[in-house]
């Protein structure tokens, strides 16, 4: 070979795309071979108690990837009464459809509830990324969001 170059040149684009990792794309799922669907039924989801982060009373089911990475994610967030999301932000969109109940949505560091959107069951909406609202449930309310993670919830300090 005329050219050493080339060979060098060659033998580092093999050495770099050898060693890249593949991840998958954002909200594609790694399904086992074999597999072609990914179910949770109403009946088998897992309810734990919610992270200490956020106020007690409520309790979450993963039903699609992990909150806590960034990936698409899909939870479930169920109160059984009085539940107050004091004000807060989350740092990406934030998809909500409400399952069961009601949900009172209000905006600003200063948002009531008597000023709250009311969301009743099929309702669906988008918090848009750093937009400071709360959330309050007066009965058995369900509520399931999906969005990129990680999922954050920054508490405004009044």
């Amino acid at each position: 070979m005329k050219n050493p170059h080339f060979l060098i040149v060659m033998f580092l684009i093999l050495i770099f795309y050898g060693c890249q990792q593949k991840a998958s794309p954002v909200g594609q799922m790694e399904f086992p071979e074999g597999i072609l669907q990914h179910v949770v039924r109403a009946d088998q989801v897992q309810w734990k108690p919610c992270p200490p982060n956020l106020p007690e009373g409520c309790e979450i089911a993963v039903l699609e990837g992990d909150p806590k990475n960034p990936d698409l994610f899909t939870v479930r967030f169920r109160v059984s009464g009085d539940f107050v999301m004091p004000p807060h932000t989350h740092p990406k969109d934030e998809r909500a459809t409400i399952l069961q109940g009601k949900a009172y949505v209000a905006f600003g560091e200063d948002g009531t509830r008597e000023g709250a959107e009311v969301f009743e069951p099929g309702d669906y909406y988008v918090n848009a990324r750093g937009a400071i609202h709360s959330v309050w449930a007066d009965s058995a309310t369900i509520i399931q969001l999906t969005g990129i993670g990680p999922w954050e919830a920054h508490f405004i300090d009044n």
